[in-house]
């Protein structure tokens, strides 16, 4: 694995080095609110099929973005 590089010269926009807590935080907003919608209703049908369903998107988190980048150096390309 020391000789793999990437193919194409895209990179994280981005100054944050992990999403985790936002994803976790996410995660545990999401499941109280079906808790919540499953203590008022007894329909399973009221429960949102998907995460993204309640209006939360991938791109609100802090890696949010890629650029690709023009001229890249051989660091850049590393894995």
């Amino acid at each position: 694995m020391s000789r793999s590089r990437k193919s194409t010269p895209v990179i994280g926009w981005t100054t944050a080095p992990t999403d985790k807590p936002w994803k976790q935080q996410h995660a545990r907003r999401l499941r109280r609110a079906v808790h919540q919608l499953l203590d008022q209703t007894a329909e399973a049908d009221a429960v949102p099929a998907s995460r993204y369903a309640k209006g939360h998107c991938g791109w609100e988190g802090m890696k949010d973005g890629k650029q690709w980048l023009a001229t890249p150096t051989s660091k850049d390309l590393r894995k």
